[in-house]
């Protein structure tokens, strides 16, 4: 804990130095920019609610997008052959070419939900198919021969294999989602959000508004990512 303290530490100090040898409006001091990410917390919650209310629904509609693609493709061949392709050029197509799409196609309020699912749905997508596809067919075969229930077949064989492929994939999605969504909400200039205040630090050239904000993204998306996933990994443990 201590050693991983130490990097942390030395940027402080640098960040520090150069600081106080440059305009705040080039480089504000870390002590400025923390006061005033607690400014913006006391002041500017609604935005942060609104921000997350907008990753909350984009999670659960890309879950349930996803799980239904993923089940599909596994029970049939020729959804894979239409599908699966599609989702690879999902996933290999840069975040801002879809940003500038949306903006062609949809209202500002709808441009952050549809990246997020945009930027999921294939890593959802092919997780939970290599999972479902990974599983040992003998053992399938083996479990109707002996005529165990399909409710006991996916939870002591399906399920586990899923879970070892889905929590990954959940842990690169938490990782990324929150700072994709303040993105979208910058680029397309919604009136609402983190990523609005972040668009008003920048329009005032207030620099420690702009790295404030963003020191609030880093701590929520942390706390946000390691609550889940130790959620999650504490209800599946004996799955892994």
């Amino acid at each position: 804990m201590k050693k991983k303290l130490i990097p942390m530490i030395i940027f402080l100090f640098l960040w520090a130095g150069i600081s106080a040898k440059v305009s705040p409006i080039i480089l504000p001091s870390p002590l400025r920019v923390f006061y005033t990410s607690l400014f913006l917390l006391q002041n500017n919650y609604n935005e942060i609610l609104i921000t997350l209310s907008r990753l909350g629904a984009s999670l659960i509609l890309t879950y349930l997008i996803g799980i239904f693609l993923a089940f599909g493709i596994v029970s049939s061949k020729n959804l894979k052959i239409l599908i699966q392709p599609g989702l690879l050029f999902m996933q290999s197509t840069p975040i801002i070419s879809w940003i500038l799409l949306a903006l062609i196609w949809f209202d500002s309020r709808y441009i952050p939900i549809f990246i997020i699912c945009i930027n999921a749905i294939p890593i959802l997508v092919l997780n939970v198919v290599s999972g479902m596809e990974g599983i040992d067919k003998k053992i399938l075969e083996m479990a109707s021969i002996y005529n165990i229930s399909k409710k006991d077949r996916f939870y002591k064989i399906q399920l586990p294999s899923l879970i070892r492929f889905l929590l990954p994939a959940t842990e690169i999605i938490l990782g990324s989602s929150f700072k994709v969504i303040v993105m979208a909400e910058v680029i397309s200039r919604v009136g609402s959000g983190i990523g609005n205040g972040l668009n008003i630090g920048w329009l005032n050239i207030e620099t420690d508004t702009i790295l404030g904000w963003t020191l609030i993204i880093y701590v929520l998306s942390f706390l946000i990512s390691k609550t889940i996933l130790t959620s999650l990994k504490n209800r599946f443990r004996r799955y892994l």
